[in-house]
């Protein structure tokens, strides 16, 4: 929102972002009551370890507070775990967030990437990820092949909206752990679809570890704040790996606040279990709009020809519409977009636009 505030001499906040997935019912009520007092805490240091947060994810999730490690936002996490896990050869399954490619090839880890297809719906590639973690690739003639030793999954996954099962995720998990690796559960977007969580596995298996974010559900982006779970022993070797104070009052705070709102989690959920639906069928119905199923809060789209990405992005921005151009991600193409689930008035206006823009490209 600030590059295209910036590109049309225009405030970030005149634009409607359907570009983030961020939960459009907007920022808790207890977390803003909470931000309005804790103001008078930042004269002091944050506490290093967010014990008051730490004790109410805890109790969250049933586990104790020693599986539990603070980031600040669930990147900061990400960037600490392939010198903290030691990896010398990631597995992604994709196409997903960028930062799992970066952060391994900072690290000067191989990266080998197995990628869903368009004509299987964007299914996640579930088998081929086994297969790959079974034999690895080659890396030239005549050499071995570097065994995977981290797989990373996002479960959702952005940016196509699938999920899969926690079968699923068990059965990566004990062929990952065959090999002596680590998989990586990134579940940002689980809170849509709690049901598909192996947090609680975690606490127990050194092969697993589970990251999670305040960002999309709570809608608190600006704060930055997010968490990992999994052995004392992982979650210990990613804190050496971290600044100290890295997560802020303010963050704590509100992160606090969110998981004692149950009001705002049962709305969130009763919202989009309503508006999901019938967002999706209002994209459908644009002649030659192909919508990807989603677990999580948005949609992946194909366009239809001639229609391309960069285009449509374009010129809903004109209209002061924000949407993710996902051409450039890997294993997808030139006429992808991604759309959060934002309020119905919202959704409506969206779709009215859109229709105008296709009907004007084609």
């Amino acid at each position: 929102m600030y590059h295209a505030a910036r590109a049309s001499s225009r405030d970030a906040l005149e634009f409607c972002d359907f570009s983030a997935s961020i939960n459009p019912l907007g920022v808790p009520l207890a977390a803003r009551r909470v931000l309005q007092t804790a103001i008078r805490k930042i004269q002091h240091y944050p506490d290093p370890e967010g014990r008051a947060l730490l004790e109410a994810i805890a109790k969250r999730h049933g586990i104790s507070p020693d599986n539990v490690l603070l980031g600040n936002g669930t990147v900061e996490l990400i960037y600490a775990i392939p010198p903290a896990l030691n990896i010398r050869h990631g597995l992604i399954i994709g196409p997903t967030f960028s930062e799992y490619e970066r952060v391994l090839t900072l690290a000067h880890a191989r990266v080998t990437c197995v990628l869903a297809r368009l004509e299987d719906h964007c299914r996640p590639p579930i088998p081929e990820a086994l297969a790959t973690v079974q034999q690895p690739p080659a890396t030239g003639a005549g050499k071995r092949p570097l065994p995977i030793d981290a797989v990373f999954l996002c479960n959702p996954n952005s940016p196509t909206g699938q999920s899969v099962s926690r079968n699923s995720v068990y059965r990566i998990l004990e062929e990952v752990k065959r090999h002596g690796g680590c998989l990586i559960v990134d579940e940002t977007f689980v809170e849509f679809c709690e049901e598909k969580s192996v947090i609680r596995r975690a606490v127990s298996d050194d092969s697993l570890l589970v990251l999670r974010s305040f960002t999309k559900f709570y809608g608190i982006p600006g704060l930055r704040i997010g968490y990992a779970v999994g052995t004392e022993k992982r979650v210990q070797a990613i804190r050496n790996r971290l600044p100290p104070w890295s997560v802020n009052t303010l963050a704590q705070e509100a992160a606090w606040a969110c998981l004692q709102d149950h009001r705002y989690r049962k709305r969130t959920l009763l919202f989009f279990q309503k508006e999901r639906p019938v967002f999706r069928r209002a994209l459908e119905r644009i002649p030659g709009f192909r919508v990807y199923p989603s677990s999580a809060n948005f949609f992946l789209v194909e366009l239809p020809r001639p229609l391309t990405s960069h285009k449509v992005q374009a010129a809903l921005m004109e209209h002061g519409f924000l949407v993710r151009d996902c051409s450039t991600y890997p294993g997808l193409d030139e006429r992808m977009l991604r759309f959060a689930v934002r309020t119905s008035n919202e959704n409506a206006r969206l779709v009215k636009h859109l229709q105008h823009v296709v009907n004007a490209q084609q």
